[in-house]
């Protein structure tokens, strides 16, 4: 039906139809007036002024109105006149309608003033179109940036792994190696942002999950995630989280080994906390995350990373009795 492309069916009342519904009964002196649109099998009103009805059965008659029959059911005594309300291309998309319970007569200016409020409904609903396309339209293009931004990202970690391969230094094919995978984990966001349809928000244990799958090739171990709640994050804070993860399971798998182990939970209070656990040799001696110096620079970007999400990276032996456990701790966005 033309109506569904507006979205209007079933929202809640907005002041701009309750001010039109308001001046019809003034205009008349009458002390109903409803704004309805029409869908499949009913009339919605999304404005009913001196009315506690939100809908009436639509007739299916197309010779008579479609809101004929109820009111000749609901006001038998009574009086009603109304226009209809037509898209660009003349399909009916709703009316404009002045109920009164007693007769009673009305001359051309009053009409005349009625189609012009019905012409304003109109005139509401096409600004109300063209902000759902603009917005469809913004969304389209946000998705297509993200897919090239992806694919741009993904070439230059590739050309990051050939120098890799190719340099005769052990230590600068690590460091390459090591910037390519921190390009990779850009990447991940950007495709997880043009593949979901989301509201600004992104199941996170559902990325998580994704991230330990490919964390576990391209590392080449074992990446499991384990007690991840089902609930959404802004998208502002998952490119952070992403690359966080990215940076302590590579630590992690450098220093320790298989198995590492990821948990995101939400805490009691107002906040977040995700751990990356390993059952390796454990924390060196004196290790402290909050120091200025002698931290590598993996470690330096995951507390400039928790520091954007607004929150602290703390680090402690593993609860299972060997290992480490690094924890980032931010408040709900």
């Amino acid at each position: 039906m033309a109506i569904e492309q507006y979205g209007i069916l079933d929202t809640a009342p907005e002041p701009a139809f309750d001010r039109i519904t308001a001046l019809a009964a003034d205009l008349f002196n009458a002390p109903i007036a409803i704004l309805g649109f029409i869908g499949a099998e009913r009339v919605f009103f999304k404005s009913h002024h001196g009315l506690e009805a939100t809908q009436a059965g639509r007739g299916d008659d197309p010779a008579v109105p479609v809101m004929m029959p109820w009111l000749r059911a609901e006001f038998t005594n009574g009086f009603h006149t109304g226009t209809p309300l037509h898209d660009p291309d003349g399909y009916e998309l709703g009316t404009l309608c002045v109920i009164d319970r007693r007769s009673r007569q009305v001359d051309e200016q009053q009409l005349r003033q009625l189609r012009v409020l019905g012409g304003i409904a109109t005139d509401l609903l096409a600004m109300r179109l063209a902000a759902r396309r603009a917005l469809a339209q913004a969304e389209i293009t946000a998705s297509e940036v993200d897919h090239r931004a992806m694919n741009s990202l993904q070439f230059v970690a590739s050309l990051l792994q050939l120098q890799g391969r190719a340099s005769g230094s052990p230590e600068a094919t690590q460091q390459l190696r090591a910037a390519a995978n921190r390009v990779l984990a850009v990447a991940r966001v950007h495709r997880t942002f043009s593949t979901r349809e989301t509201a600004g928000r992104v199941a996170i244990a559902a990325h998580l999950r994704r991230l330990c799958e490919e964390l576990s090739t391209s590392v080449g171990g074992e990446i499991r995630l384990e007690g991840a709640d089902e609930f959404d994050v802004p998208k502002e804070q998952v490119l952070p989280i992403g690359l966080i993860v990215n940076e302590l399971v590579t630590n992690a798998r450098k220093h320790a080994g298989d198995p590492i182990t990821i948990t995101f939970h939400r805490l009691a209070g107002s906040d977040y906390e995700i751990c990356v656990l390993d059952e390796g040799p454990g924390l060196p001696a004196g290790f402290d995350v909050t120091a200025t110096a002698g931290l590598g620079l993996g470690m330096k970007v995951v507390g400039a990373l928790a520091a954007q999400l607004q929150g602290k990276l703390t680090a402690h032996p593993n609860p299972v009795g060997r290992g480490s456990c690094f924890k980032v701790i931010f408040p709900v966005a």
